[in-house]
């Protein structure tokens, strides 16, 4: 299962998309916050991902904030899942084996191989999509 910081990630990176296009301000993690409903922590720990990416760019400061890093058809939703996802979409626990079940014996490699193909499958769709294909479906 994608954790939340990938569906925050992409929150907050269409949120900056969209406002590119409308009129380039910089955001502040409170702004942001309130666009997620959550703490503006949350929305720092996550930028940080994002910074350390090259996504976005964070100016300190009074009046600082944080904009895109690169122009939203640049951007796709790959980029962001990468950036702040630590883990596969699934996973399977590890188990010893049975020796005696040719069953249990062969489900590490089965289950990899599963998980290898559900992510490289995922990424592929997600790099099809930009940050300029969601803030165009915006509806203002």
């Amino acid at each position: 299962m994608i954790d939340q910081r990938f569906s925050t990630a992409v929150h907050i990176m269409t949120v900056l998309a969209f406002e590119k296009c409308e009129n380039g301000n910089l955001y502040t993690s409170e702004l942001l916050a309130k666009s997620l409903r959550t703490n503006a922590t949350v929305i720092r720990r996550v930028v940080s991902r994002l910074v350390d990416a090259g996504l976005v760019k964070s100016y300190k400061g009074k009046s600082g904030g944080i904009q895109l890093g690169k122009c939203p058809g640049e951007i796709s939703l790959r980029c962001i899942y990468e950036a702040v996802t630590e883990k596969n979409l699934i996973s399977s626990p590890e188990r010893k084996s049975l020796k005696a079940c040719p069953v249990s014996c062969s489900m590490g490699a089965l289950m990899g191989e599963i998980i290898e193909g559900v992510e490289k499958n995922s990424k592929k769709y997600l790099e099809g999509i930009s940050l300029k294909d969601l803030s165009k479906r915006i509806e203002a």
